[in-house]
């Protein structure tokens, strides 16, 4: 038999891979939320895989993935609305 295939999943792997896929639905200030928790679940996940030979890293990193994305979004988003903003009330003084 492989040893491997008894080894077990990484369960901060899966919940930080679950946050960060459910945090690219735009929710708001939920999706936030989620993405930090996906990112620092993730990371925690992959040290935690490393010291006791689990599996998932790679569950892991698309937690760390899609939380990122999520904040990259947000933040040129938040970013093109400052901005159309400041444009508008300059627009106006």
């Amino acid at each position: 038999m492989n040893q491997r295939q008894y080894q077990v999943i990484s369960g901060l792997a899966i919940a930080g891979m679950t946050c960060g896929i459910i945090s690219l639905i735009p929710l708001g200030h939920i999706s936030i939320i989620l993405a930090v928790i996906a990112i620092v679940l993730s990371a925690v996940a992959k040290s935690d895989i490393k010291a006791s030979n689990k599996r998932g890293s790679s569950f892991a990193t698309v937690g760390i993935v899609c939380g990122v994305i999520t904040l990259v979004f947000w933040f040129l988003f938040i970013l093109a609305i400052g901005s159309v903003m400041l444009s508008v009330i300059s627009s106006h003084a």
